[in-house]
């Protein structure tokens, strides 16, 4: 049985920015490797969260496996994060984007990496990161999982029509009272003015009912649209693969079909079937509402065994 190796690491740049490589027990003198981008939100580099408390690995299993396969991967834990130096509150997007740059520079400097081969991994927001840092350092290859082809404010237009159309289906007196408090003017007005606030700031937070918030994340991520993202993509030189699951409530598994649509050589959209956006197979019915309950119980589950073989055969494919 083969063993991985770990070393943990430190890139530094502005902040110093913790994290893991994994190598494979193969030996060679050098190796492709893949940079995983976690989604946003307080996950570590393994996919563990404090709060709320889920411990699943997410990130940890899908380095080993893709580890096991012949590559060296680097997990990490975003600036603010973890280990990871940082103010949650005054980053930015860009600061993120800035972040996978160095860790992109950070391999190309080691000995053991192919520098030919490098590869980005993002998941949910980590393929907004991923798209525009590889614009600006191109690498080998792109796989975007649960939140291709799209800007921010798509998945969070998303979310909140899941939210209103979950709500619209409730018995009770819980389902009456939240549809006089959740209606769909009262989402998309509130959309409409956290954005337009955002727009008007220049600082890193701002108040927002009665909330502090991390508003120069916000303002850069509203700066790039979807065609954008999308025109990023189409001008995109290496492989891409996206895949998204059907049971995706809080990215669009339907966006998967603008990576067809670019009519370039080398791109593979897929939609894997009963799998989430937590990349676990799930059999129950879609819901929003009751989405922190299903992850927790999920958390032990296995990565989709569909989603292993789609990336195995891809990354065989293309890069080993």
């Amino acid at each position: 049985m083969s063993t991985i190796r770990e070393e943990e690491v430190s890139i530094i740049h502005d902040i110093t920015l913790k994290g893991t490589m994994a190598f494979p027990s193969l030996e060679s003198e050098k190796h492709p490797a893949i940079i995983l981008i976690n989604g946003s939100g307080s996950s570590d580099r393994d996919g563990n969260m404090k709060k709320p408390a889920i411990q699943s690995d997410l990130y940890k299993e899908l380095a080993h496996f893709l580890t096991g396969l012949g590559f060296i991967t680097l997990r990490y834990d975003k600036r603010s994060v973890g280990e990871s130096e940082g103010d949650p509150i005054k980053s930015g997007m860009l600061d993120l984007v800035r972040d996978v740059q160095e860790n992109i520079q950070y391999l190309k400097n080691h000995p053991k990496v192919d520098h030919d081969r490098i590869l980005l991994l993002g998941h949910s927001e980590g393929c907004i990161i991923g798209t525009i840092a590889h614009q600006q350092i191109p690498v080998a290859g792109l796989i975007l999982l649960a939140g291709a082809a799209s800007n921010i404010e798509e998945p969070m237009a998303y979310q909140n029509q899941q939210v209103i159309e979950e709500i619209k289906h409730l018995k009770g007196i819980k389902g009456m009272i939240l549809r006089k408090l959740v209606t769909e003017s009262k989402v998309e007005k509130q959309a409409a003015n956290l954005k337009r606030k955002v727009e008007q700031t220049q600082g890193d937070t701002m108040r927002y009912q009665l909330k502090k918030m991390p508003i120069r994340w916000f303002r850069e991520h509203y700066f790039f649209s979807t065609e954008m993202i999308i025109n990023i993509l189409k001008d995109a030189q290496c492989p891409i693969l996206a895949i998204t699951g059907d049971k995706d409530v809080q990215a669009n598994p339907e966006n998967v079909k603008r990576i067809e649509q670019l009519e370039k050589p080398n791109t593979t959209a897929i939609v894997i079937e009963n799998m989430d956006h937590m990349l676990k197979e799930f059999h129950g019915e879609r819901t929003i509402l009751n989405l922190l309950k299903q992850y927790k119980k999920e958390a032990k589950d296995p990565i989709h065994y569909k989603l292993k073989e789609e990336l195995k055969d891809w990354l065989i494919i293309n890069y080993l």
